[in-house]
């Protein structure tokens, strides 16, 4: 029986700016510190990315592991195994709650070993398809059956995640649990209602309709077809613009092909930054063009703002957006299908602000406090079950 605060220890490779590491950090941070005792252990936060390590709050232990990369590296891999092995069995955790692949992998391997009572994994989506070649995703696949079984829950931010989890035979049904990514829904439904920034203050074209993408700049992301699709929409709209918001290994090369494509200022790389919420509300249409997605919080980010939004239909994004009720959705990797969606809200003004206003209707789901709530039981059940913890 528990009789002190519940001991979690949350495990990440890096701390960048992104989806999974945001639900990572906010989970963490907002779990009641009454009856939790969290600890986050991270490798090292290094990229174009940027950090969110300043984020984190002092009600949190934090570790970092060096050796904990998302590469694979065989002597870094069994340091930081050893070094987690280490720390779950000083600090005797109830819970143990890995993050992505790569941490997921080393994670639960050490806390099988440490016999850490409880272990959860969020995937937050998958990497089997389009990160790794046909034979690492086979590979990935049967890894990830193997360490299900030493999982006591795996949480998934959709339905399709889980759908996607089950068609690959990664565990059986009652292993999953769909919680969303909590996403500060008021937040940015207040920017969306009362702008802060204008064009100016925020760095942005002062003229013509601009098309807005956050995104980190890395392939997963389709950012480079959303680039091949201007040159069709400024055909269309002469004077509209597309800003990429983020960073990435990827951004040179995104210069570059867009000084070979003559697109003249039509393509504008904001770079990195902190205040998203207040520039999404400037953007006449948003546009999420990724490849793969667990969930997409840039999606919901833009509903919640009340701006139009075009998406793939791919993975949790299906899931977030209602085609022609909430957003459009087009097919993946297509340059031509992308453009053809940003011309229609671009020219239709009437239509997106109807896109916009039912996406604000529908994201309340979305919202932390409804995530936080979630994991909250599901921890409290998970122990309960292992005879860990008693509550009245």
């Amino acid at each position: 029986m528990i009789r002190e605060r519940i001991r979690v220890l949350h495990v990440i490779t890096r701390l960048v700016v992104g989806g999974a590491q945001e639900n990572t950090l906010l989970t963490a941070a907002r779990l009641d510190c009454a009856r939790y005792d969290v600890t986050l252990v991270s490798g090292p936060t290094v990229g174009p990315e940027g950090s969110l390590e300043t984020q984190i709050p002092w009600s949190i232990a934090f570790e970092r592991i060096p050796e904990l990369v998302r590469a694979p590296h065989p002597v870094k891999d069994l340091v930081a195994l050893r070094r987690l092995y280490t720390l779950m069995r000083r600090d005797r955790y109830h819970i143990v709650h890995t993050h992505t692949t790569k941490a997921g992998l080393l994670g639960r391997f050490a806390a099988r070993l440490a016999r850490v009572p409880v272990v959860i994994h969020t995937p937050h989506g998958h990497a089997f398809h389009d990160y790794l070649s046909p034979g690492g995703s086979e590979a990935l696949k049967l890894v990830e059956r193997g360490l299900a079984r030493w999982t006591h829950r795996i949480i998934c931010l959709t339905e399709a995640e889980r759908r996607d989890h089950l068609r690959f035979r990664i565990a059986p049904p009652e292993k999953f649990e769909v919680i969303h990514s909590g996403v500060d829904i008021e937040t940015f439904q207040r920017a969306g209602m009362s702008p802060l920034l204008t064009r100016g203050t925020a760095g942005l074209p002062a003229d013509g309709p601009l098309v807005g993408c956050v995104a980190r700049l890395v392939p997963v992301k389709g950012v480079r077809y959303l680039l091949e699709a201007i040159p069709s929409v400024r055909a269309a709209v002469p004077t509209a613009r597309v800003v990429f918001v983020g960073d990435g290994p990827l951004r040179a090369e995104l210069e570059c092909r867009a000084a070979a494509l003559g697109l003249d200022g039509a393509a504008v790389f904001l770079g990195l930054r902190r205040d998203i919420a207040e520039i999404m509300p400037l953007f006449d249409v948003v546009v999420l063009p990724s490849l793969n997605e667990g969930m997409g919080r840039v999606a919901v980010e833009a509903l919640a703002a009340g701006r139009p939004l075009i998406a793939s239909r791919v993975s949790g994004i299906q899931d977030v957006v209602i085609d022609g009720e909430t957003g459009l959705l087009v097919p993946p990797a297509d340059p031509a299908a992308l453009a053809r969606a940003i011309v229609r809200c671009l020219s239709s003004p009437g239509f997106a602000v109807t896109l916009g206003t039912k996406a604000r209707d529908e994201i309340h789901k979305y919202s932390v406090e409804s995530m936080i709530s979630k994991i909250d039981r599901l921890y409290r059940r998970s122990l309960d079950r292992e005879g860990e913890v008693s509550f009245n």
